[in-house]
């Protein structure tokens, strides 16, 4: 019975635990199906995205590759002197042998360097091609990659592994990028217009790396900037998380420095030219100038004959002098390729090219306030003057870094050591930054002694003094000297050869030691010196007598200078007593013979 005002209701059925049980499976099933779907979408969105970044990687490389087989090989110098041919039509294949601390290994093609597994360092001279190796790699490489069988089935190209080594797609890089940069961040620096800024931090495609050329380490100017470059290097072919193998180029570097290098890089000197490479060089050259065949193999015996005789020595194979040789022999294929002119376009090319370590030193100064600026305005006005002081310096006592600071404290307007502390590792740095010396301790050498010859008469033309001239040519270590001093001074050489060998014996010596160091002479010049010569032999006796014998002798080694004296045995337009002297110099063979120490 309830009270009044009171309401009741019946209490909710309870629910069944079965139905409970249905529903949370069903939300499980539902949010797992959720999950899977969601997670299929987000994989199917993933997919594609790799999907898309593989084939944008595929024709990045593919445009590369493409680009490097079509581009125009480019010459690492800017000539002077006339056009030269494409370096692809002239290129001749290069050779290398390994360095060790315990000595060089034989010469093995520079295209093996292409198909090694180990990081390279590849050391070359000024003008020894380094960079034409670097161009040419790059093609090759392009080729390798792309040539015929290399392609999958959509026509992209595809990677092969050779011997278990990846396959190698080719980067070149300036070495000065890598400063401030990491390595990656350069290569994404250089090729910002033709790869997609990730890609270069990733391999090209599966089982392929990526072949990093790194030119010119020589040209990091400053120490402390190389320095942290090469610690970079170090570093990097330390590792093996990355897609790179490092192919290094420099001019010789300091000594501690190629130590530190070597224990990482396998070290590799890049060799000049031999007898063969130069005619195969001239072979090339000449074909792609001369349109008759016949025409230009005959230039180039020539030529290669010519040069023989302009007594440069080994650098006679550097590839650059070799080319500037081509240039200067095309304007007068009729006559002998002069040494001091030959000298005169390696050094200017090579100045040319050695701005940035002009510009280095420079600007080091101009921090030094309006001091510092003056000299580095005067240090600009007086380089060439610099490089004379450190050759002759460099000649007289071995000393050329020494040699310029001595000079410079006493010439510039301000003593430049007195501004910068690091002064004299500044001076090596800008010698050998044109790649006309090398490192050698705390100081430098040239890389050829003709080379600091062809400077160091530069003084000496100019003043003219004769007696000192006189007495460099009479001395057998500076005759190449003195007759770079006459070729760059202000004298006409025909006239004064012939002046010469109308003097007394000492001067008509002097005239035939010109000839023999090969100063060039018109051939009535020549003859009128080998008359001389061959009456004070003759009819003297004693030292001058035999000097001359000697010099004819030497001379003699020439076909055209034993035709020369065939000649004058025969002509009646001669005294009768120079022919009788070139009679019996041609019949009696041992007369003939050089000097044991010529």
């Amino acid at each position: 019975m309830s009270g009044a005002g009171t309401t009741s209701s019946a209490a909710p059925p309870p629910v069944d635990a079965d139905v409970l049980s249905d529903a949370d499976s069903i939300a499980s099933i539902v949010g797992t199906s959720l999950a899977l779907l969601l997670a299929l979408l987000g994989g199917i969105a993933a997919w594609r995205r790799r999907k898309a970044s593989r084939t944008e990687a595929a024709d990045s490389v593919r445009g590369l590759l493409n680009r490097q087989l079509g581009g125009v090989l480019t010459h690492a110098y800017r000539f002077l002197d006339g056009s030269v041919s494409p370096l692809a039509a002239i290129y001749v294949p290069q050779r290398v042998t390994g360095r060790t601390d315990s000595g060089s290994g034989p010469p093995l093609a520079a295209e093996e360097l292409l198909r090694s597994d180990r990081h390279v360092l590849l050391v070359g001279m000024a003008g020894s091609g380094k960079t034409s190796f670097i161009s040419h790699a790059l093609r090759e490489q392009a080729r390798r990659w792309s040539r015929p069988g290399s392609r999958s089935g959509n026509g992209t190209a595809r990677p092969r592994v050779r011997g278990g080594q990846p396959a190698e797609a080719g980067l070149a890089i300036s070495a000065t990028t890598l400063v401030g940069r990491s390595l990656p961040e350069a290569i994404v620096e250089t090729y910002r217009d033709e790869l997609p800024p990730w890609l270069p931090h990733r391999a090209p495609q599966r089982q392929a790396r990526w072949l990093v050329l790194i030119d010119g380490l020589d040209q990091i100017i400053d120490a402390n900037a190389r320095s942290r470059v090469i610690g970079q290097l170090r570093e990097w072919a330390g590792r093996t998380d990355h897609p790179y193998r490092l192919l290094l180029t420099t001019r010789p570097l300091a000594e501690q420095e190629t130590t530190a290098l070597r224990a990482y890089f396998a070290e590799h000197l890049l060799l000049p030219f031999d007898e063969s490479d130069r005619s195969a060089f001239a072979g090339q050259w000449f074909a792609a100038r001369v349109p008759d065949a016949t025409r230009a193999v005959g230039d180039r015996d020539r030529f290669c004959a010519d040069l023989n005789r302009a007594r440069l020595g080994q650098l006679a194979y550097n590839p650059l002098l070799v080319t500037l040789a081509a240039l200067v022999w095309e304007r007068a294929p009729d006559r002998a390729p002069d040494r001091a002119v030959l000298l005169d376009r390696f050094v200017a090319h090579l100045f040319d090219g050695g701005g940035t370590a002009v510009n280095e030193v420079s600007s080091a100064l101009r921090h030094r306030g309006r001091t510092g600026a003056m000299v580095a305005t005067w240090l600009h006005e007086q380089l060439g003057e610099l490089f004379e002081t450190a050759a002759d310096g460099w000649l007289r006592t071995g000393q050329a870094v020494p040699s310029v600071i001595s000079w410079a404290d006493t010439r510039a307007p301000v003593a430049p050591s007195s501004l910068l502390p690091d002064w004299s590792s500044r001076i090596a740095s800008l010698l050998v930054g044109t790649g006309l010396f090398v490192p050698r301790g705390v100081d430098v050498e040239p890389v050829a002694r003709s080379v600091v010859e062809y400077l160091a008469a530069g003084p000496l033309a100019r003043s003219w003094p004769e007696g000192q001239w006189l007495a460099l040519l009479a001395d057998p270590a500076t005759r190449g000297m003195a007759g770079l001093v006459l070729a760059r001074a202000n004298v006409e050489i025909g006239p004064f050869l012939t002046e010469l060998a109308g003097g007394d014996g000492n001067r008509v010596v002097a005239a035939g030691q010109l000839l023999s160091v090969g100063v060039p002479a018109p051939p009535e010049v020549r003859d009128g010196v080998l008359a001389a010569l061959l009456r004070q032999w003759y009819e003297g006796t004693g030292p001058v007598a035999a000097e001359c014998l000697s010099v004819l002798a030497t001379l003699a080694a020439n076909d055209s200078v034993r035709q020369a004296v065939y000649d004058i045995a025969t002509d009646p337009r001669w005294p009768r007593q120079v022919r009788g002297a070139a009679t019996t110099f041609i019949a009696v063979p041992t007369l003939r013979q050089r000097p044991a120490d010529d």
